[in-house]
């Protein structure tokens, strides 16, 4: 026997080691694959980002050493601007006097010109480029542009999007990105950019074109594509994985919120510039994919939320997040049932909210985590890491920052912290099987033991039954946390008193004593301490009564006291007594939770039920809660 002990000990500890080496390995790993994003973000956020060419006065002069860093630079500064004229090429030269200048990215209504263009019109920009070398295997990226172009090399029309016109009602909007190549040999050529919007809050060029080697663009854009591919594989991974788990455990619609979040954003992965071309060539092209894009992002904060709220149900605020739930879900119907044109405004005010309801996230896993949920580290590493990308994006929309949109990477990051956590949940799952497993192997062992010692085994079960009902019977009248009668145990009591007090005329009456803010008490401590501050209280409170008094706990942290042959004077007196001990002693140590509790008071009349007194005892309760707490009330 002591030979088998040892071998279970030594069994016992080699597990134990190997789930120590195995959580080590696993978050040694886990961390290598991040920082393999480094890398990656550094290829799109720096390698790939093109140069900045500022044109003077409508004018580039592109030098040789232009290109010794980058293959690629982005024509930006100031280009010759024709307010509501759609010009040809061969028109730009006479009209010149009737130009003015404007920046080559960021629209023609940005706050930073002093004239005021709507962004609903038309205008054409005009950009003469001047090469040290004559063109060789230049080309020309065309960004999306708000909302349709037309757009020509010197008098060469080269590639459109959507239909350019001076009226709202002949206009057609459109993206489309492409490579335009440059013919060789041009040592000067001028960008002649006709463009009209109608359909959108922001008008004419958002992002700059880019001036590069052809090979060069065709490989930033291969790059991008494979990048958004290599997202949207993992995205519809985790989509797959979160739809088994829910059709697995249906009860848990964890898995089915996080599938919701990872469609949303598969989904608006084809509104980014370089995957746009898979909507663009569908019917409506422009309006899906404007629609899509806000939508996308104007659910999936609410989707997150709603996420995060149910893995962590306990730390947030059940009705601040319903209200923040109501206002996404207004912003929402707003993108489906409004035209393109007024998207602008609500993205203003939609990414304030978007900022509240992540620093709000963070704080609740914040907490989470001090409470030492399950997951709550790892599920705050991954909030970080999305939150931190998110906020990038925002801010490089609005052209604060030009550091590239990491959005999808964030999400990346996001997702394998997230299933991090859930794999661990199911190997808790897992393991609490084995547990199991090894109990019902331990009982099938005990059976076979009774079945050989049967008629010894039916005497002990049967003493033990005794023993157990007698206990049942104990904790049908009991409460299990204070050692205090119940609600069904006090009713005899309370019966007993009601048969005197008609039969002779004995008085009696009871104190209902409530705690106060006891629920902040269990946000702010925890539920053990809440547990400790009922049972403290509830010594207290027995220590306070006389003998043939009934102590109750009437409800979660309610409890009543029922005093026999007591007026209500009397009953008021000890009511206070009790208020005051409570008060005077710090309960939980060393946490030191300091209490206050609020009583009613009532004494039993002629023609009373239960329900009846404890109405009354009941209503002074509630006014003292009114009146401040703290206090004894009859």
């Amino acid at each position: 026997m002591v030979s088998l002990k040892i071998k279970d000990d030594m069994a016992e500890q080699k597990k134990y080691h190997m789930a120590i080496w195995s959580k080590a390995l696993s978050i040694a790993l886990f961390f290598l694959t991040m920082l393999i994003f480094l890398p990656l973000i550094y290829h799109f956020g720096v390698a790939l980002q093109p140069a900045t060419k500022h044109a003077v006065d409508g004018v580039v002069t592109i030098q040789s050493a232009d290109f010794s860093q980058r293959k690629t630079l982005s024509l930006e500064g100031n280009w010759s601007f024709f307010w509501q004229q759609l010009l040809e090429p061969d028109q730009v030269k006479a009209s010149i006097q009737t130009s003015s200048l404007i920046k080559g990215s960021g629209g023609w209504q940005s706050e930073r010109y002093d004239l005021d263009y709507d962004a609903i019109g038309f205008a054409t920009y005009h950009l003469d480029v001047v090469l040290q070398q004559g063109a060789r295997n230049l080309a020309l990226r065309i960004p999306q542009i708000e909302s349709a172009y037309r757009l020509y090399i010197d008098s060469e029309f080269m590639t459109s999007a959507g239909v350019v016109a001076d009226t709202e009602s002949a206009a057609k909007p459109g993206y489309h990105t492409t490579i335009v190549k440059i013919p060789d040999g041009l040592k000067t050529f001028s960008i002649t950019l006709q463009v009209s919007n109608y359909h959108s809050s922001w008008g004419g060029l958002w992002a700059p074109i880019i001036l590069g080697d052809t090979d060069s663009l065709h490989t930033i854009n291969r790059d991008k594509v494979a990048l958004s591919m290599f997202i949207l594989g993992a995205l519809l991974i985790s989509i797959i994985h979160s739809l088994i788990q829910f059709f697995l455990r249906p009860a848990d619609n964890i898995p089915l919120v996080f599938a919701c979040i990872c469609l949303l954003l598969f989904l608006r992965e084809f509104t980014i510039e370089h995957m746009s071309f898979a909507l663009s060539a569908l019917s409506g092209g422009f309006v899906l994919i404007t629609k899509l894009n806000f939508l996308s992002f104007y659910a999936g904060i609410p989707t997150a939320l709603y996420f995060f709220h149910s893995c962590y149900s306990r730390v947030f605020h059940p009705k601040f997040c319903s209200m923040l739930y109501s206002v996404c879900v207004v912003f929402a119907a707003f993108i489906l049932f409004f035209p393109t044109r007024y998207f602008g405004a609500s993205a203003d005010i939609f990414q304030i909210i978007a900022l509240l309801v992540m620093l709000y996230i963070l704080q609740r896993m914040w907490v989470a985590v001090r409470t030492k949920e399950r997951g709550a580290g790892v599920m705050m590493i991954g909030s970080l890491i999305a939150f931190a990308f998110t906020v990038n994006d925002m801010l490089n929309m609005n052209s604060m920052i030009t550091t590239g949109r990491f959005f999808s990477l964030g999400i990346i990051g996001f997702i394998m912290c997230q299933s991090f956590v859930t794999i661990s949940r199911f190997d808790n799952f897992i393991n609490k099987n084995a547990s199991l497993t090894d109990k019902l192997k331990e009982r099938n062992a005990d059976l076979v033991l009774m079945s050989e010692l049967l008629e010894t085994k039916v005497e002990q079960r049967t003493m033990q039954l005794k023993l157990a009902n007698k206990e049942l019977k104990a904790l049908a009248n009991n409460d299990p946390l204070t050692n205090t009668l119940n609600r069904h145990g006090l009713q005899q009591h309370i019966q007993a008193a009601f048969e005197r007090y008609r039969r002779s005329q004995e008085p009696f009456s009871i104190v209902l004593i409530d705690y106060d803010h006891f629920k902040d008490i269990n946000d702010t401590y925890g539920h053990d301490v809440g547990d400790i501050v009922l049972l403290t209280g509830a010594d207290l409170i027995k220590r306070g009564i006389r003998e043939q008094d009934k102590l109750a706990r009437w409800g979660g942290e309610e409890f009543l006291i029922l005093l026999p042959d007591t007026t209500l004077d009397g009953a008021l007196a000890i009511g206070l007594k009790l208020k005051d001990a409570i008060n005077a002693k710090p309960i939980g140590q060393p946490t030191g939770v300091t209490v206050s509790v609020t009583g009613g008071v009532a004494q039993a009349s002629h023609n009373d039920t239960f329900e009846t007194l404890f109405k009354r005892a009941d209503d002074a309760l509630y006014k003292g809660k009114q009146g401040g707490r703290n206090s004894i009330l009859s």
